[in-house]
């Protein structure tokens, strides 16, 4: 997407960061942050308002994933549904054995090892080379007695890998064994007429929704404890008034989203192909991830030899491109990719990882103009380098 932002023209290929708001979102929520601003635990006209919204809304939600109404429970996005997912689980079983991957969400990461270090054992379960989980190592870790539940992103908000979430579920349910999804990504990138798990994890502004916002599918039967206590809202697995502009949003956004997501996925697919049809032959480039079938089709990681993430995202933004590191609730961190670093990437090497997520709204004059500029700057970068290090020489 191209727009003037002050002044400047803004490129943005970003979309597994965040999305700009649907404006038919924005329509179906303004009159819940005005007229219809009552709680929708007030018994009196305005309360039953917002009451009925909230219902319709998730009654929406459950028919775009086809579930029932009742397994839908609304959050404030993607970490709250994964944090409720994860010890939620816990805190209704004794202690055992969690298997997940390294290449995880941090909220979904960090819960577990939360866990981990009050008498929860981890297991990480064995990937191939471009992120998808070893099914064999899968099965084969399911056959341990104390497996209390499974926890596999469906797709990997870095590398744009999709896990075969279907396969994994049946094998988990051969055990009887829970298996949580963090779907985030997915919703609107690709087609999703089911969801392939007990639990999956939804954040709305990742398909043009409010930030804020976002909701657990928790299909009946899986044995959860809230994380906040209080009111009685959302089945008693989530005190507190609940956001009812933003989840009238949600449905309004994932709606849409489905709707258009076959299209989504042909236009940024053919986009992403050329990208890095333009980009393959720079010296010292190397793409990762999943291809093909097996990734987003919007998703493009790169590492660029002799170059830092840091230098080429700040040389694209003063063209007004905007791209990133990789996950966006690790921007500033020191630390490389540990999606790169798990599947065997050197650090050196991951301090350069660059993804591009792309949007509906690029054409391909946007593409040949990022990839030209993308050029540019690592020439720039390492002539920069060069003169510093015959700076030092000298």
């Amino acid at each position: 997407m191209r727009w003037t932002s002050d002044s400047a023209k803004i490129t943005y290929l970003d979309y597994n960061a965040t999305t700009p708001l649907r404006p038919e979102a924005l329509a179906a929520m303004e009159p819940y942050m005005r007229e219809c601003f009552g709680n929708p635990s007030s018994a009196h006209r305005l309360g039953s308002r917002a009451r009925t919204a909230v219902e319709e809304a998730r009654h929406r939600v459950a028919q775009v994933f086809g579930v029932r109404s009742a397994e839908v429970v609304f959050t404030s996005g993607g970490t709250e549904s994964n944090h409720l997912a994860i010890l939620g689980m816990a805190q209704a079983c004794p202690p055992g054995t969690i298997l997940t991957t390294p290449i995880e969400h941090s909220s979904v990461l960090r819960p577990v090892a939360w866990l981990r270090e009050h008498g929860w054992q981890v297991h990480y379960v064995a990937l191939h080379s471009d992120g998808r989980v070893n099914l064999d190592d899968l099965e084969e870790s399911l056959r341990e007695s104390d497996v209390r539940f499974v926890s596999v992103g469906w797709a990997n908000n870095e590398t744009g890998t999709l896990q075969p979430v279907e396969t994994i579920y049946a094998l988990c349910r051969q055990r009887g064994v829970p298996f949580h999804c963090d779907g985030v990504q997915v919703p609107g990138k690709v087609p999703v007429s089911e969801v392939p798990a007990d639990l999956m994890s939804v954040s709305a502004h990742k398909f043009g929704g409010p930030k804020g916002s976002g909701c657990l599918i928790a299909r009946r039967g899986v044995r959860l404890e809230p994380l906040l206590r209080g009111g009685a809202q959302e089945r008693g697995l989530r005190a507190g008034t609940e956001n009812v502009a933003g989840i009238v949003g949600l449905a309004t956004a994932l709606e849409l989203s489905a709707k258009e997501a076959e299209n989504f996925a042909t236009k940024t697919r053919r986009l992403r192909d050329l990208l890095w049809t333009r980009l393959a032959g720079l010296p010292g480039i190397e793409r990762h991830g999943g291809v093909g079938c097996h990734a987003l089709p919007n998703t493009l990681m790169v590492t660029v030899a002799g170059t830092s993430s840091d230098a080429l995202i700040a040389a694209l933004d003063l063209d007004g491109i905007c791209v990133s590191a990789g996950s966006a609730c690790a921007a500033g961190a020191s630390e490389p990719s540990h999606v790169l670093v798990a599947l065997g990437v050197s650090e050196e090497l991951a301090r350069g990882a660059i993804r591009f997520s792309l949007g509906p709204d690029l054409e391909e004059r946007d593409v040949e103009f990022v990839a030209e500029r993308f050029w540019d700057a690592v020439k720039r970068i390492r002539n920069s380098e060069c003169r510093a290090m015959a700076g030092v020489r000298g």
